[in-house]
């Protein structure tokens, strides 16, 4: 019997994930200057892994990085959100058509029980769980149409508009319209009416956007 062991992670690859969660958690801030010291120190990890893992995350939209001046987290403008927002909705449409006539009931049941700990962590007002789940929901289809370029995309775009979801989650108003959103969806998934699910995923994303910026509707 061969024993398959699963690949060392990287020191780089345990930098660039532990500072992305900052980042998402909140715990580096926009507008505060970081340095390469500091997040060697505080992860225990050396500054060539580190330097490398900043540049990723520069590369994913989430950091800035300014030669002998310092490293800034990166918070989308409104209209490079616009962009984010839109480029969601395209990608979880394509899934939603692909994958919509795959469903099992057993999805169906996991969809539904995401959804109650989405709602229950955002009555509780714990924002970061609350988008976990979130982006766990908006990830789900990938699994039944598994396209690993676009999910690769995806979960940048994902990572990206996660502060805009923080935001929204200190909201109880739009945290109880994102889950019935949320519920049409898996509606939609029930009654295996592609087109309603593809409309439903969209104007969920979109109306995102909108409560981000109070513009109308498009």
């Amino acid at each position: 019997m061969t024993i398959e062991l699963s690949a060392p992670v990287s020191q780089t690859e345990r930098a660039y994930q532990a500072i992305k969660e900052m980042i998402l958690q909140g715990s580096l801030r926009q507008g505060e200057a970081l340095s390469i010291l500091r997040l060697c120190e505080q992860l225990g990890i050396g500054r060539t892994p580190v330097t490398a893992a900043c540049q990723r995350l520069e590369y994913a939209g989430l950091l800035r990085i300014i030669p002998k001046q310092g490293i800034w987290v990166h918070i989308p403008s409104i209209a490079e959100a616009r962009e984010l927002y839109e480029a969601q909705a395209a990608i979880e449409g394509y899934f939603a058509r692909k994958a919509f006539d795959r469903f099992t009931p057993e999805d169906v049941a996991a969809l539904k029980a995401l959804i109650d700990e989405q709602q229950a962590l955002g009555q509780a007002g714990d924002a970061y769980g609350y988008m976990k789940k979130d982006v766990e929901f908006h990830r789900y289809a990938m699994r039944r149409h598994p396209n690993g370029t676009l999910a690769d995309l995806h979960e940048t775009l994902c990572d990206r508009i996660f502060p805009f979801g923080m935001q929204a989650a200190a909201d109880p108003a739009r945290v109880q319209q994102a889950i019935r959103e949320h519920r049409r969806i898996v509606r939609c998934i029930e009654n295996q009416d592609g087109g309603a699910i593809v409309g439903a995923v969209e104007e969920h994303i979109m109306n995102g956007y909108i409560e981000l910026t109070g513009v109308g509707k498009f």
